[in-house]
């Protein structure tokens, strides 16, 4: 596949839907991959011959990189000349994917096949189950690294995880692991060795099951307080973003030198 051809491909194994985020060779995910994967998602959701989901990465190594950093300055720049006002952040399309996945009530389940940071394992933690492959070697958060914090989800999510201490450390530290480690820490629920084959396993598990049992055990189990603590969260990112000069330098350099969030220091 050509560079910069970014497409959402689903397909279907019986009762399971099969969504794969492409984005060669970056494998970043910017508002319009956000707002693609929301389109396939919605798609199978609404579709009753639907009863689970696996969301999956595209390319080889890859789940989704992380976010891409160049859209987060663009949008640092505007927050700083007053173009845009960090409420509209909540309005976004990367919330709105979060949302639509957590919000479901037929099973998503993250089949971590490769590189899986920042933005990209966010959208993993949306998900009900997380399923990583062995050779998996970067799982994580490491936002801190360019001067801004987990702002799609990853300060409410994770410490629904793992705990509120440990999601600090591991966000503090901006954190990135292989999937033993991630196995370890409770970041993901399983590890095999081919991720894909063990999340459609699963899903096939749960498709077999009755629908209205399945949704009633989704929505009656979801943390309904935490869409005003999301809130919360993209505000302060934006306003982040807005008043903090040095960090949009920093992400600015780490766009231009075309640098990795794991090798950041």
């Amino acid at each position: 596949m050509e560079a910069g051809q970014m497409e959402v491909r689903t397909r279907r194994q019986g009762a399971v839907a099969i969504i794969a985020y492409h984005n060669p060779p970056s494998g970043l995910i910017p508002n319009k991959g956000a707002i693609l994967l929301a389109d396939a998602l919605r798609a199978v959701l609404d579709d009753p011959t639907v009863r689970a989901v696996v969301v999956t990465g595209g390319q080889d190594g890859v789940f989704i990189r992380h976010a891409d950093v160049s859209q987060i300055v663009r949008a640092a720049e505007a927050l700083q000349a007053g173009a845009i006002a960090p409420q509209s952040f909540v309005d976004a399309p990367f919330p709105r994917l979060g949302a639509l996945i957590e919000m479901a009530d037929k099973p998503v389940i993250a089949a971590i096949d490769g590189v899986c940071m920042g933005g990209g394992f966010e959208i993993a933690l949306c998900c009900m189950t997380r399923i990583a492959g062995a050779g998996v070697t970067a799982i994580g958060l490491p936002e801190i690294r360019i001067g801004i914090f987990p702002g799609s989800g990853g300060t409410q999510r994770l410490p629904r995880l793992i705990g509120s201490h440990r999601a600090r450390r591991f966000m503090l530290d901006g954190a990135v692991v292989d999937a033993a480690a991630a196995l370890d820490l409770g970041l993901v629920d399983e590890v095999a060795p081919s991720a894909l084959d063990r999340a459609i396993e699963i899903a096939e598990r749960y498709a077999e099951r009755s629908p209205q049992a399945v949704a009633a055990i989704l929505r009656l189990t979801r943390d309904n307080p935490l869409a005003e603590r999301l809130q919360a969260e993209l505000v302060t990112f934006a306003e982040l973003l807005r008043a903090d000069g040095a960090s949009t330098d920093i992400m600015r350099r780490f766009v231009e030198e075309g640098g990795t969030l794991q090798d950041m220091p």
